[in-house]
């Protein structure tokens, strides 16, 4: 069993230090996602785009059909794939309207009946400019607070000083 787990998990990172890093800025109005196979390819050939991070379907091309009602409602009229994806071999993915959530790893499948003939990854980061700006906000706050506290602390040792010098004066003084 621990062997077995161990292979699952040298699988799962190798297949994401594979993945090809795209950013994205979250106002752009879309993204492509590269995936490419040996033209031409079987019209009865399997297009798949998954998250594999969330384990939902993104896309699905099947006997040269688009499948709406397979995909995940998040990515919904926001994809798409080349009318001649089968024909070129291009199956690249468009992921329209970019949204912060569409952050992660997206993997293109082909397969033909059972048999997986390739498989792609795609890491995605999308940045926002309120993101950073929340993030440098957070970096603020910290800042200040422990400006604050030092503050704190050099008042109170000071406070401590005086206290005892006029402690010191007022016994030298009797």
């Amino acid at each position: 069993m621990k062997v077995f787990v161990a292979v699952l998990f040298i699988m799962h990172v190798s297949q994401h230090a594979s993945a090809v890093e795209m950013e994205v800025n979250d106002k752009e109005k879309f993204i492509v996602l590269p995936c490419q196979v040996k033209a031409p390819v079987p019209t009865d050939l399997l297009v798949e785009w998954r998250r594999s991070d969330l384990s939902i379907t993104v896309h699905v091309r099947r006997d040269n059909r688009d499948q709406p009602n397979d995909q995940n409602e998040l990515y919904r009229e926001r994809t798409a794939l080349r009318q001649d994806a089968l024909q070129s071999g291009d199956l690249s993915l468009t992921l329209k309207n970019i949204r912060l959530v569409d952050e992660g790893i997206y993997n293109c499948t082909t397969r033909r009946g059972s048999t997986v003939l390739s498989q792609d990854a795609v890491q995605l980061q999308v940045f926002s400019k309120l993101k950073y700006l929340k993030e440098r906000d957070v970096f603020i706050g910290l800042f200040i607070v422990t400006l604050l506290l030092l503050l704190v602390c050099v008042g109170y040792i000071g406070w401590t000083i005086m206290t005892s010098k006029n402690k010191d004066t007022t016994a030298a003084n009797l």
